[in-house]
């Protein structure tokens, strides 16, 4: 004879969400917003770590596989006279560093790896920690600015990007 399982009387407990995951959500929940009127979303934070100056002009690592964007990103930064390097791959990327830039503009899907893994290895190096790192991304769901504020990127920015919305968005990152 089978004998059955009473029945659970009390409810799961609910997981807790870390301070960290509960600002990065209100974070990406204002960000969304911004990202639909402006077009752009930067979070400046209040604790961020002091930067040596930036060199005039800054260079700005452009960080996308799709050529035609990369050269419009390229020519409008140019235009505006930052310094360019750019990367479309895990090995770029590595020769890109090597150029020091002053920010980083970081795709999220790339042929050999992941923007958002980058960005996880950019705050995880001592050399990199506190370079600035707005995303630029097809991706500009919710969860998507959650996950990029949550690895700590300083700004989002949806493709297409306006010229105007992205040489803001920079310029308020590197003034910072």
């Amino acid at each position: 004879m089978k004998t059955e399982k009473p029945l659970s009387t009390h409810l799961p407990t609910q997981s807790h969400t870390s301070a960290r995951e509960e600002e990065a959500l209100a974070e990406a929940v204002i960000g969304e917003a911004k990202l639909t009127t402006n077009g752009f979303y930067v979070r400046i934070f209040a604790d961020a770590p002091s930067r040596p100056p930036v060199l005039s002009p800054p260079m700005v690592m452009v960080v996308e596989d799709d050529d035609v964007t990369a050269r419009l990103i390229e020519h409008i930064l140019l235009k505006a006279d930052y310094r360019v390097v750019r990367a479309a791959n895990r090995a770029e990327i590595i020769v890109g560093f090597r150029a020091e830039p002053d920010l980083v503009l970081l795709d999220v899907m790339l042929p050999d790896l992941n923007g958002f893994d980058v960005l996880n290895q950019i705050r995880s190096n001592e050399k990199t920690k506190n370079l600035p790192v707005l995303m630029l991304s097809s991706l500009g769901s919710l969860g998507d600015i959650m996950k990029g504020f949550t690895l700590g990127a300083n700004g989002y920015l949806t493709k297409p990007a306006e010229s105007a919305a992205l040489l803001a968005a920079i310029e308020e990152v590197l003034i910072q």
